[in-house]
């Protein structure tokens, strides 16, 4: 229970927040540019796997809609069970 108090207090009155070296520091050090570039790949990444979901889901797609291929076909004809009457 004392915890809870203590974290509800220690939670209710935060102190200034010191930031890193990367936001704080020299936007053209070696540290910041890095940052930045792994940020700019991780987003690169992540549109690559998304576009490339939605091309195979659009592939998918526009192969379900294409009529069957005739050879095809005449086999699923051939290998059919006849009609009882």
């Amino acid at each position: 229970m004392n915890r809870c108090i203590l974290l509800s207090l220690v939670a209710a009155f935060p102190r200034s927040a010191s930031a890193c070296a990367v936001c704080m520091g020299d936007p053209n050090s070696n540290l910041a540019i890095a940052s930045n570039s792994v940020l700019w790949t991780l987003m690169g990444l992540v549109g690559f796997i998304f576009i490339s979901t939605g091309c195979t889901a659009y592939y998918l797609w526009r192969r379900s809609k294409m009529p069957i291929p005739p050879h095809i076909q005449f086999l699923e004809n051939l290998t059919a069970e006849p009609e009882e009457d």
